[in-house]
C-alpha cells in the first residue's frame, strides 16, 4: 500500500499541474484574441485629426479630444453599439454596447464571440441616448489591464486623476467630456447603484459618493447645476467576489460630432 501510495501522490500531482497549465494556457489564448478584436476595431477611430490639431501653434489652446470615427462600420458589425470610450489618462478606447439584459455581454465580446473578456456594456436599464441623471457602464477587470483593468490605475496611482480627470463618450451626434468627481471601493447590489430620478435623489446620491470617495481632485463647481453622471464600474478584489471599483464623472461639455 505504502508503495502505491509513493506512486499516486507524485502521479496526481503531475496531473493537477497539466490541467493547471491547459487552463492557464485557455486563458491566454482568449485574453489574445479579444485583445486581437478589439485592436480591429480601433481602427475605425481616426485620432490623427485631433492630434494635429493639438499641435497647431496659432490655433487657441483646446484639450477637448474630438476623433473621426466610423460610426456605421461599428453599427454594421453589431446593432447593440451605442458609443465609444476614452479614457486619455488610461489611454482606454473601447465601443460600448446596450444589450437586452446585463447578461447579454458579460462573455461575449463586440463581433459576438464567446470570450471572458466580454465587452464594455451600458445598463440595459438606462436610457442609450445618455439622457438619464446617472448611466452605469459595466467592463471585467481584466487581469492584462483589458476593458477596465487599467481602471484601477487610479488608486494604484495617486494624483493620476488629477491631473487627467476626463473621460468622453461619442455618440453619432455628439461627443460628451465628463469630469471624474469620485472614485471608491463598493460592492455589487449596494447604493452606488440605485437609480436616480428626482433633483432629491441627485442631492443625496451626490453627497454619498463624495462621502466615500478617494479621489482628492473634486471641484465643487463641476456639480452646479446638478449635471448628468455616468459611473463606471468594474470588479475589484477576488475573482468572483462581490467587490467593486467604481468611478464617477460629471458632463463637463458637449459638442457636436462633425
Amino acid at each position: 500500500m505504502k508503495k502505491w501510495i509513493r506512486i499516486l501522490v507524485p502521479l496526481c500531482a503531475v496531473v493537477v499541474l497539466i490541467v493547471a497549465c491547459v487552463n492557464l494556457g485557455g486563458i491566454f489564448v482568449e485574453y489574445s484574441k479579444g485583445a486581437a478584436e478589439y485592436k480591429e476595431l480601433q481602427e475605425y477611430v481616426n485620432t490623427d485629426a485631433a492630434a494635429a490639431a493639438e499641435t497647431v501653434t496659432d490655433a487657441p489652446e483646446d484639450d477637448f479630444f474630438m476623433p473621426e470615427i466610423d460610426f456605421e462600420a461599428l453599427k454594421d458589425k453589431n446593432q447593440d453599439f451605442r458609443y465609444w470610450l476614452y479614457i486619455p489618462a488610461l489611454e482606454l478606447n473601447y465601443p460600448v454596447v446596450q444589450g437586452a439584459d446585463n447578461e447579454a455581454y458579460l462573455y461575449k465580446t463586440f463581433e459576438g464571440e464567446k470570450n471572458s473578456a466580454g465587452c464594455i456594456f451600458m445598463d440595459a436599464g438606462n436610457s442609450p441616448d445618455l439622457s438619464d441623471r446617472n448611466t452605469v457602464i459595466y467592463g471585467h477587470n481584466m487581469k492584462n489591464r483589458t476593458m477596465f483593468g487599467s481602471l484601477k490605475k487610479f488608486i494604484q496611482e495617486e494624483g493620476m486623476a488629477d491631473g487627467n480627470p476626463w473621460f468622453y463618450l461619442y455618440t453619432e451626434d455628439k461627443a460628451v467630456r465628463y469630469r471624474i468627481i469620485s472614485y471608491y471601493t463598493t460592492v455589487s447590489g449596494s447604493d452606488t447603484y440605485q437609480s436616480v430620478y428626482t433633483d432629491e435623489d441627485y442631492d443625496s446620491y451626490l453627497d454619498m459618493i463624495l462621502r466615500k470617495s478617494l479621489f482628492k481632485g473634486y471641484q465643487e463647481a463641476s456639480t452646479q447645476g446638478r449635471p448628468d453622471m455616468v459611473t463606471l464600474s468594474t470588479c475589484h478584489g477576488k475573482a468572483g467576489g462581490t467587490g467593486r471599483f467604481v468611478v464617477h464623472g460629471v458632463v463637463d461639455e458637449v459638442r457636436q460630432m462633425k
